[in-house]
């Protein structure tokens, strides 16, 4: 476990090496807003300057978070970047352009458009049938993966001018590994379609195509896949739950486990230490790690063995989430290049206005 002082240390190394400008997608709540919050606090005091985009549904919550921090960060800027759908890739587009505009108006004076920080936390619970888009991927499998790769690429030549070497973080499951369905990795067959099934889809996809970024952008970008952990949001309550299932949550399992969940704010702290240089981007001579520790804490092993390989599993603590077993397999029959492959199509027949069927 890496432990809070620590964690602040960094964070705290984090904001007064230079002006950061962060993206923070599904900001408007839950672990999104947490972090919003977070980065507002540490750079409030000793900060060399803020620039943060909010993207979320709910202006009135965005109103209200951005008039908070505010008030904690005075010098801040803080820029509310209005989502309809995000699950439509089209939508992801709209406001990935929205960002690079703005950006780029925010530094006509000889600045660097950039991005130092992308965090995305974007879904919702459903245990309904696979509900399809009219761009043809499932509405959750989208959220929670195609969507939020879909941010990555959209924005990496602003990721990749970051001078601390662009930082991804991906909020979700990595560790809930279960079945695979290499032939159907959208799951269009009602018998492999489930929440499960649906998660884990998501985990494998996002494992492989974080990898593929990170060696394709090595000294430039580090990707992180994170567990949070229970954190007690409204993700149940504003999910896609039936009412029973909202019932139970709220009055049977929530006053239960509470005791054990992850508080908000340390929550929203971890995430930003995900900025540290525990997590470094991938070498750019792939033959060579990076060296095992640097300061108080070890360098992190990524998902494909490398020390400081550029694409991490972590769980709530800042720890690494091996990839086992299950892994080993798919990767020698070519899953991680199928994959890629599989999501860049997707990728390619959406902008190009078709129906994607693969």
């Amino acid at each position: 476990m890496v432990h809070l002082d620590i964690v602040h240390a960094c964070n705290a190394i984090l904001v007064e090496t230079q002006p950061l400008v962060a993206v923070f997608v599904g900001g408007t709540s839950g672990i999104g807003e947490c972090s919003v919050r977070a980065l507002t606090a540490t750079h409030a005091n000793r900060g060399k300057g803020l620039r943060l985009y909010i993207v979320g549904r709910n202006n009135d919550a965005a109103e209200k978070i951005i008039s908070d921090c505010l008030e904690v960060c005075p010098t801040g800027q803080f820029r509310f970047v209005r989502a309809n759908d995000l699950s439509l890739l089209k939508d992801v587009d709209r406001v990935c352009a929205e960002i690079v505009q703005a950006e780029g108006e925010a530094n006509t004076t000889g600045g660097i458009p950039r991005v130092d920080l992308l965090v995305m936390t974007q879904g919702y619970l459903s245990l309904e049938s696979r509900k399809e888009t009219k761009e043809g991927l499932d509405t959750v499998l989208s959220l929670v993966y195609y969507s939020r790769m879909r941010f990555v690429t959209q924005l990496l030549p602003l990721l990749l001018a970051s001078p601390l070497s662009g930082r991804v973080v991906s909020i979700f499951a990595p560790g809930r590994e279960g079945k695979i369905f290499p032939d159907d990795l959208s799951l269009r067959d009602p018998t492999h379609y489930g929440l499960a099934t649906n998660a884990s889809h998501a985990v494998y996809m996002t494992t492989f195509f974080m990898e593929n970024l990170a060696a394709r952008h090595a000294g430039r970008l580090s990707l992180a896949h994170v567990y949070p952990g229970l954190v007690m949001t409204k993700v149940a309550e504003n999910g896609d739950l039936p009412r029973w299932a909202r019932w139970m949550w709220r009055f049977l399992v929530a006053p239960v486990v509470w005791p054990l969940a992850v508080p908000t704010m340390e929550c929203g702290e971890r995430v930003l230490f995900l900025a540290s240089p525990r997590f470094p981007a991938r070498p750019l001579n792939s033959t060579e790690e990076t060296s095992k520790s640097a300061s108080n804490f070890e360098i992190a092993i990524s998902s494909d063995g490398m020390v400081g390989g550029g694409a991490y599993r972590v769980t709530w603590n800042g720890e690494i989430i091996p990839t086992g077993k299950a892994y080993e397999k798919i990767r020698e029959e070519g899953l991680s290049e199928r994959v890629w492959n599989h999501t860049m199509k997707a990728f390619g027949e959406i902008e190009a206005g078709n129906f994607f069927t693969g």
